[in-house]
């Protein structure tokens, strides 16, 4: 395996994703600024993904990925701020500020996380140039973040259904596996890679998925200062169907470094150029912050 260094790779890569993102945002209308407001933070992992899976797989102009790249981004933010709404999980906070319906109200919030939907497919979608590639992004994206992907994971999440491993999958799986794996395909797609191998990274990208919310629900017990570690906080009885509620702490855990071992082995099955994958399912297994 070719080591980098992941902690400086994830923040070249964010670094390019919140400069690109500030340029879609140049526009002389309120609700940008209003949707800029929840964008403008956050790790910016799954366009990173499609960003590291376009150049792993021999692409070379990463400006001609950006726009997919802002526009998982784009999608992603708006489904925080709908996941935030009293309706749904009522947080208020995102991204260490108050969540964007307790700066501009419920109704300000919905159509901000509708602007930013249809806002990310214009972004997606734009420009002559790869737009074979571009329109099977746009049906993929679709695909995973609608009401067969995000969309049906966020009903399941919020039915309080019960607390079983099955349930627990569909959830992960729906409402944040897929999305994340569709990142990943998405940069082989603008890459032009072979479809077998946009496959295979698809079902890679599943299992780097999975991990994602278990450590995710892992980190929401433990605490950010213990991740991964051997003192639970105090929400591990809850109402939501999460990995410890389901599993305990240890069959979480156990479970977490599974999945991540079969991310390990899928991404390192294409080769070096993939090394990358292995490498940043490490640093989500064992993630600080």
């Amino acid at each position: 395996m070719r080591n980098i260094d992941v902690t400086n790779y994830l923040a070249d890569k964010k670094a390019l994703v919140d400069a690109a993102l500030r340029r879609s945002f140049g526009k002389n209308n309120p609700l940008f600024d209003i949707m800029y407001y929840s964008v403008d933070s956050g790790k910016r992992i799954r366009p990173i993904l499609s960003i590291a899976s376009y150049e792993a797989n021999g692409g070379e102009d990463v400006e001609s990925i950006m726009d997919v790249a802002c526009g998982l981004e784009l999608i992603h933010t708006y489904s925080l701020i709908h996941d935030d709404l009293p309706a749904m999980d009522d947080d208020d906070l995102r991204r260490g500020k108050p969540s964007l319906h307790k700066k501009y109200g419920e109704a300000v919030a919905i159509l901000a996380g509708d602007g930013l939907f249809a806002y990310a497919f214009e972004l997606m979608s734009r420009g002559e140039d790869r737009a074979h590639e571009k329109l099977a992004v746009v049906r993929a994206v679709s695909e995973a973040v609608g009401p067969a992907g995000v969309v049906y994971g966020q009903l399941l999440d919020i039915g309080r259904m019960e607390r079983s491993p099955k349930t627990l999958r569909d959830i992960h799986l729906n409402k944040t596996a897929r999305f994340i794996a569709v990142a990943v395909k998405a940069g082989a797609i603008m890459a032009r890679a072979a479809q077998p191998k946009v496959e295979r990274l698809y079902e890679a990208g599943l299992c780097l998925g999975m991990l994602f919310q278990y450590t995710d629900d892992i980190l929401d017990i433990v605490g950010e200062k213990h991740a991964l570690g051997k003192t639970p906080g105090k929400d591990e009885v809850s109402g939501k169907i999460t990995a410890p509620a389901v599993y305990g702490l240890d069959g979480a855990l156990f479970r977490a470094r599974r999945y991540a071992d079969l991310a390990r082995q899928r991404f390192g099955a294409l080769g070096a150029d993939f090394d990358v994958f292995c490498q940043i399912t490490d640093f989500v297994l064992r993630r600080t912050y």
